[in-house]
């Protein structure tokens, strides 16, 4: 590949005319491997060759012989050969070589050349010295040629959709049982992987896919067991687990816990569909009709935390007094709109633990009105019930809170702002959970917490109904309100754009 080989086996000879035949032919093989310097030495050759001399340059990475070569030469690609013509010129040198075998072997053989035929006589030659005079069969020929049989990518796709994880283990157990390389296997069902979605997209007739006639029926039987979704999540995943393999110490191990990926991966339900079933719950239970036993409308059964209404029963969920109903986003819109909308807000959303079963509160008819306790016994029932729970860094901000007040169904704590790290202590997202989950313990109802510091550039008065009315805005704004509902969160805080933190 030096210059030093170019010079003496090229230009040193090439003036030498030819002896017996009318042209001299030269044959570089591989052409891509010749250094920079061997290419610069034979430019000047094949600029102004000799008569009567031939260069034939082979590469099958065209990409990078330099420019200054292929301009000087034509270009002939030599394309893969079809399956077919390959499997019929075997069947027409096994008949006049009197080899008998069956259709299967043959097919097996020109899968192995892939797409060549010197490569597939090769394959040819290898498996005939392997086995003799013998009939030749599929397995025969997978067994001279360590090619892994069709038999095992199958059982592998059925498993996947059946999510029998066992049968993916025997299947590995089979590979490592006959000495098959685990990274062909993988390429191999990447590859069937890649069928299936061209059958899925382009039908089972497709000229794209080198297959015999009744391979393809096979071919579209698997396919209907998968969406394109699902192939393209398995190509990628069977990518990534083909790359681990190259540099895993237990490709084994790796292979197994990759095929068993794919069938996690069948079980997983998009996103598209799991927002609607949730909007299916939510509806049946706006209505108040209880959900499908099972779970069945939506994509998981109510956590313990839920309560799920019975028939007849409306359900119980959180609301503000201060802010009207959700339902009526256009008058709210329209009542608020020229004070707060003047105003850009940043709207901060923390997603909670509310659940499907929360809707606006209505008060069972025959039950007794329950009075909430007040705001500073409310923080009194938190100091005691975060130091049962060894909360100590809650306890010391609730305490540095400078005011403790209820707004609407809100708890809300004001700091000044010294203690403004306080108040960061609050805003972690575990923190307003517990807090919220305590209140709900002590009151028998959802509640919010609300976080402020003070501001001593306006009175106490004007910030809070400002405030309020930003509040109000947010939580009738048709975006935010979709946000809410479709993450189940809550509106922690709501301040204009021009404050320092925003």
């Amino acid at each position: 590949t030096g210059v030093d080989n170019v010079r003496e086996a090229i230009i040193n000879t090439v003036a030498v005319a030819p002896a017996r035949d009318r042209y001299k032919v030269f044959i570089i093989d591989e052409v891509h491997m010749l250094s920079g310097a061997a290419f610069n030495a034979l430019l000047k050759t094949l600029e102004e060759p000799p008569p009567r001399v031939v260069f034939i340059m082979a590469t099958t990475e065209k990409h990078k012989v330099p420019a200054t070569i292929l301009s000087r030469c034509q270009d002939f690609t030599f394309r893969h050969i079809a399956l077919a013509k390959v499997v019929e010129r075997l069947r027409h040198i096994a008949d006049r070589e009197g080899i008998d075998a069956d259709a299967g072997a043959l097919v097996e053989i020109a899968r192995a050349g892939q797409g060549s035929m010197r490569d597939a006589l090769s394959a040819f030659d290898q498996v005939l010295s392997y086995w003799g005079e013998a009939k030749l069969t599929p397995e025969v020929v997978r067994f001279a040629l360590g090619i892994i049989g069709g038999d095992l990518i199958a059982r592998t796709v059925r498993g996947i959709a059946a999510g029998a994880s066992s049968e993916l283990f025997d299947v590995v157990e089979e590979l490592v049982s006959r000495g098959y390389d685990l990274r062909v296997f993988c390429r191999d069902l990447l590859a069937h992987l890649r069928d299936l979605l061209v059958v899925r997209v382009a039908g089972a007739e497709a000229k794209i896919i080198e297959r015999l006639p009744e391979e393809r029926v096979e071919l579209e039987a698997q396919a209907a067991l998968f969406s394109e979704s699902d192939l393209v999540r398995f190509f990628h995943s069977l990518t990534e687990t083909e790359r681990l393999l190259r540099e895993s110490a237990h490709p084994r191990h790796q292979l197994e816990i990759g095929l068993i990926k794919l069938v996690e991966i069948g079980r997983v339900a998009q996103l598209a569909e799991i927002i609607q079933r949730l909007e299916k719950l939510e509806a049946k239970l706006h209505q108040g009709a209880p959900p499908a036993a099972g779970g069945s409308s939506g994509p998981s059964a109510p956590k313990s935390g839920a309560s799920v209404p019975s028939v007849g029963e409306q359900p119980a969920v959180e609301s503000r007094s201060s802010a009207p109903a959700r339902s009526a986003v256009a008058p709210a819109l329209d009542a608020v709109g020229s004070s707060a909308a003047a105003r850009p807000a940043t709207l901060r959303l923390v997603a909670n633990n509310a659940t499907a079963a929360e809707a606006p509160p209505k008060t069972a008819p025959g039950t007794k009105e329950v009075i909430p306790p007040s705001a500073q016994d409310l923080a009194a029932g938190l100091k005691r019930a975060l130091e049962a729970r060894n909360r100590p860094l809650l306890v010391v901000a609730i305490e540095g809170a400078s005011r403790v007040s209820m707004q609407g169904n809100d708890l809300c704590f004001e700091f000044t702002p010294e203690n403004k790290h306080l108040r960061d202590v609050f805003m972690r997202a575990d923190h307003v959970r517990l807090l919220r989950e305590i209140c709900r313990e002590l009151t028998g109802r959802e509640m919010g917490v609300r976080i402020t510091i003070e501001d001593g550039a306006a009175p106490r008065d004007e910030r809070e109904r400002e405030r309020e009315r930003l509040r109000e805005w947010a939580e009738n704004h048709p975006t935010v309100k979709n946000v809410l509902r479709k993450f189940r969160g809550e509106i922690i805080d709501v301040r204009p754009i021009d404050e320092k933190e925003h």
